[in-house]
């Protein structure tokens, strides 16, 4: 299986340069999952979530969220506007945190590249700013959702998958959330640690950053990931 990292250059506000550390962070080590095309509702949404903080942490102001995308099948290039949302937890409310809204955009005319080109699966990310944005504190938990509209490709297109072991910065939660329209529900893809629905993607706090993340303890690991 081949693979390639497409730039969105439309979304990389973020200088790299500029970037702070991870607050929270994994790899792709888990596959993928692709429940995006051109016949999704623009109402249907994926989300994801996880924490950070010791439990007593005050709120952390954020800098922005770099999403592990990836598109199969397709064969030509292609486009679509991505309705995201960053939230207090997981947007669900079925999870940690509150789930309310800290923030939402549409980022107009993402690339969606031609998987034809390298016979397989192409890998790529998103960087979205996260303007004014903090944590609530505490846990410090976050959560993020996206949707599409404007769908053009012929394509599948989805996220970047990671396992328990995928993560390098923080902490996940086992189940990621799936909203129909109507209501929220969980899922994950199975029992063990790639059995778990842990969406990549990368938050990172401005550089330089003045907070200090309280330590992991035991307490922290014993936190139950629902």
């Amino acid at each position: 299986m081949l693979y390639r990292t497409a730039a969105v250059s439309a979304l990389s506000i973020a200088s790299a340069a500029l970037a702070g550390p991870s607050v929270f962070k994994n790899v792709q080590d888990n596959g993928y999952f692709t429940p995006f095309n051109s016949s999704t509702s623009s109402s249907i949404r994926y989300g994801d979530s996880g924490w950070f903080g010791s439990g007593s942490d005050a709120p952390v102001g954020l800098e922005s969220i770099t999403l592990g995308l990836v598109i199969t099948n397709s064969t030509r290039l292609g486009s679509t506007d991505i309705n995201f949302t960053f939230n207090d937890g997981d947007p669900s409310h079925l999870v940690f945190g509150t789930g309310a809204v800290l923030y939402s955009t549409t980022i107009h005319n993402v690339e969606l590249p031609d998987a034809s080109e390298i016979g397989g699966p192409v890998y790529f990310s998103l960087t979205i700013p996260l303007p004014g944005v903090s944590t609530t504190g505490g846990f410090n938990n976050v959560g993020w959702s996206i949707g599409v509209s404007n769908f053009d490709s012929n394509g599948n297109l989805g996220f970047q998958c990671s396992s328990a072991f995928g993560q390098t910065a923080g902490f996940y939660t086992n189940n990621a959330s799936f909203y129909d329209g109507s209501s929220w529900s969980l899922f994950s893809f199975g029992s063990g640690p790639y059995g778990v629905a842990n969406f990549v993607a990368d938050i990172t706090v401005p550089a330089p950053h003045t907070f200090t993340l309280g330590l992991a303890g035991a307490a922290l690991l014993a936190r139950r990931r629902r």
